[in-house]
């Protein structure tokens, strides 16, 4: 635990690090307010702090006060410290936003006593703050795979079509499909199965660009949007990624599994009315001809709305 120590007293400085250096915590100390300050600009706030009433510079019902006001969520838990003791200078504190209040001269039970409380609350609100991260993550990543889920495909697909328009590229849609994943599943077991999903995934985010969007769309189909500028650039980098699931052998106990996949796509010009559902379909159509042709394979449409397919792997 991080704790700020800002007090100008060096008596109250030595007494509170002297009984925190026993509970393994990163002490740092203060001795005026505007120095105060400046460690709670950093972004690496401490998770708890030690705030003396009176300090030249900034006092600490001003920092207190400023500190609940620029801060949103996840605070350091602030124990004022000051020699009046008077219910009214305790009710203003907590009303300018301190957690708790200690009289000086300190008593050091009493300081272990509050710590105790401070750690107890804090430990809770990291429990929280990362069970809010998990249902975050949750929210928008596939739990299998770990590459985005359908929603935050559809989500993305608004953020990349307007970064096309504004960089004047095409945008490219893609369906990938694993072959024959229901037999995968029938021969080694849904184990199995999710395993090649995952590898599958983890060699298209690693084949693609940095910035392309993966996503899983649904069962063993994945999702890909890319800006990119001609119909010979899509079928590259779709070529590469096939080429890399197609090389990929996949260990299964003392077997190895090799996979295919099938791609369909489709590169657009970007308009503002470009609507997903539609390129999804088009690119849909392309998978099912890439699906017929023999599978393992790259077939784009070339134009929308869709006039004929062109297999660009011939």
């Amino acid at each position: 635990m991080k704790v700020l120590i800002a007090d100008d007293d060096p008596g109250s400085r030595l007494l509170l690090a002297g009984l925190l250096k026993s509970k393994d915590c990163e002490i740092l100390i203060s001795d005026d307010g505007d120095s105060a300050m400046e460690v709670l600009k950093g972004n690496n706030l401490p998770d708890l702090i030690f705030m003396d009433w009176n300090m030249p510079g900034m006092s600490g019902v001003e920092i207190i006060s400023l500190l609940r006001t620029t801060q949103e969520e996840y605070q350091p838990y602030i124990i004022m410290i000051s020699a009046n003791d008077s219910q009214e200078q305790i009710i203003e504190a907590l009303s300018y936003g301190a957690d708790d209040y200690i009289t000086k001269p300190m008593d050091g039970h009493l300081v272990n006593a509050k710590y105790s409380v401070a750690k107890r609350i804090i430990d809770i609100q990291d429990k929280l703050k990362q069970s809010n991260e998990m249902l975050e993550k949750l929210a928008f990543y596939d739990e299998l795979t770990g590459v985005l889920n359908r929603r935050a495909g559809n989500a993305s697909f608004q953020v990349e079509l307007e970064r096309c328009i504004r960089k004047d590229h095409n945008i490219c849609i893609a369906m990938v499909d694993i072959d024959h994943f229901k037999a995968i599943n029938d021969t080694y077991g849904h184990q199995v199965g999710d395993k090649v999903l995952k590898e599958v995934a983890d060699i298209l985010k690693k084949t693609l660009r940095p910035y392309d969007v993966v996503c899983r769309y649904g069962g063993e189909e994945f999702m890909l949007i890319a800006e990119i500028n001609t119909v010979a650039q899509a079928k590259q980098l779709l070529e590469r990624v096939r080429e890399k699931i197609a090389d990929a052998a996949i260990q299964v106990d003392d077997n190895q599994v090799s996979v295919t996949a099938s791609f369909g796509a489709l590169v657009e010009t970007p308009k503002s009315h470009l609507q997903m559902s539609e390129l999804v379909k088009q690119a849909d159509k392309a998978l099912y001809q890439a699906k017929e042709a023999g599978r393992n394979r790259v077939i784009i449409v070339d134009e929308l709305p869709n006039t004929g397919f062109a297999d660009v792997n011939l």
